[in-house]
């Protein structure tokens, strides 16, 4: 076999697949914000923004008036986390749905209360983009924003899978490892998809592709993704467990310290999903693109064969 014909075999064979977690002992990329630096900015980015802060004010507001009016009991802490990224809102949507409807006709009506939040989520993301490419925020950013709302909507239905799935092998695998089981999904669906509605604002990709490229992009060496995801997931499932917390009683009255908590917690969440966009727009020319797919030898030679 001449050298030609072996460096054209080297050159079409498909790159070596990687693991899950491979990668992980690589050195920092030069390109990567840290994960400080980049907290740092989307807090500040999104925080000093009037149109940001006052949106999320007047969203939280008329949806706990909604809801109450639906007949939701609470609790009322639960609304902290509207703003956070799938399948952490997961627990929200099937909160309010179930609350309202029962368990029965409330988990089929998750889905209506995904799409709301999705909408919501959709013009966040925009409206942090926006401050971390210009400085400040616009109505153009949330009408930029809605471009997410498929990719969006479909990461709250994975998300219902995503909870549903832990919980049911968290069952299997005993009280001990139930906790930690859920916990470790929530870290993992996070990881993976965080960069998916960032993709589809800024780069017009279809659903399938912005899923597949915010995988390839939380998988890169030395970006720290997976490590951001989990010092950012587990303090707030570690909320979702606490029994001090303010609002976390049947109360359609909540205190003040309550709604202080909700606001504060969707601040949070928008800092992180700001951090999350800028973290992923610094390398987005670096993230690979997918792998061709290798064509058979058979069918080489047969399309050959045809075009003789």
């Amino acid at each position: 076999m001449s050298a030609r014909r072996q460096g054209d075999r080297r050159a079409s064979a498909p790159p070596p697949r990687r693991g899950l977690l491979s990668g992980m002992s690589a050195p920092s990329m030069d390109s990567m914000p840290k994960m400080r630096t980049a907290f740092t900015r989307g807090l500040a980015g999104t925080w000093s923004s009037p149109l940001i802060v006052g949106s999320l004010l007047v969203w939280l507001f008329i949806e706990w008036l909604v809801v109450v009016a639906l007949g939701y009991p609470g609790p009322f802490a639960l609304l902290a986390h509207v703003s956070a990224p799938t399948p952490l809102s997961t627990f929200t949507d099937l909160s309010l749905s179930t609350g309202v409807l029962g368990v029965r006709r409330g988990l089929l009506f998750v889905f209506g209360t995904a799409a709301v939040h999705a909408l919501w989520f959709s013009v966040l993301v925009g409206l942090a983009i926006e401050t971390i490419e210009s400085g400040t925020a616009s109505r153009w950013g949330a009408v930029r924003g809605l471009r997410a709302f498929p990719v969006v909507f479909s990461l709250h239905v994975i998300g219902v899978a995503v909870v549903f799935a832990a919980q049911i092998v968290a069952a299997i695998g005993g009280t001990g490892l139930a906790l930690i089981i859920q916990m470790a999904a929530l870290v993992v669906a996070t990881w993976v998809f965080a960069s998916a509605p960032v993709i589809a604002v800024t780069e017009h990709r279809r659903l399938m592709d912005c899923l597949r490229r915010s995988i390839r992009a939380a998988r890169m060496p030395g970006s720290g993704n997976l490590t951001f995801a989990a010092i950012y997931v587990v303090p707030i499932f570690a909320t979702f467990l606490s029994p001090g917390l303010p609002g976390v009683l049947l109360d359609v009255n909540p205190p003040y310290a309550a709604w202080i908590y909700v606001v504060l917690m969707n601040l949070l969440h928008v800092a992180i999903v700001a951090a999350f966009a800028l973290r992923y727009l610094a390398v987005a020319g670096e993230v690979p693109d997918a792998p061709v797919r290798a064509v058979p030898s058979r069918e080489r030679a047969s399309g050959r064969v045809g075009k003789r």
